[in-house]
């Protein structure tokens, strides 16, 4: 008969909740107590001279976003803290998603990174940004050459 070592940490309740934690994530996917990679949800509008981006963040502070921006696409990231309700309860249903999260969206157009406003109200993160005039074609006569 071969023996498993577990080895627990200082907070052994902590380390038997995330081992339980992970056995039921395997049984049951939906249930994740504990820190996880995801993806916030995102619409893009297009207007004729702006690009709109709208992140659905509830449970952020704006302090705890981190937004980039080049000319063709926006990357939204940060970090959502776990919320506690019980210190000692179990979690029956765990579907909201905190931890690490990062969003690189391409936008339909090249846009003015210069000209972007971004403001934060009720858990909806709302980008503006300009779009760059389309490059206008011109004619170029031709002349003789005496």
């Amino acid at each position: 008969m071969s023996l498993i070592k577990i080895k627990f940490g200082n907070n052994f309740e902590e380390e038997f909740q995330k081992a339980i934690d992970d056995v039921f994530h395997l049984v049951i996917p939906t249930f994740k107590q504990h820190e996880c990679i995801w993806k916030p949800n995102v619409d893009v509008y297009e207007s004729q001279d702006k690009i709109m981006v709208l992140a659905d963040l509830a449970g952020l502070n704006k302090e705890e976003l981190h937004i980039e921006l080049g000319r063709r696409k926006i990357k939204i990231a940060g970090v959502r803290k776990t919320i506690w309700v019980l210190e000692k309860g179990r979690y029956y249903l765990a579907e909201i998603p905190h931890g690490y999260f990062e969003r690189i969206i391409i936008l339909p157009t090249l846009v003015d990174a210069e000209s972007a406003v971004a403001s934060y109200t009720d858990g909806i993160l709302m980008v503006r940004i300009n779009k760059l005039p389309a490059v206008k074609t011109h004619r170029i006569p031709v002349t003789t050459i005496k």
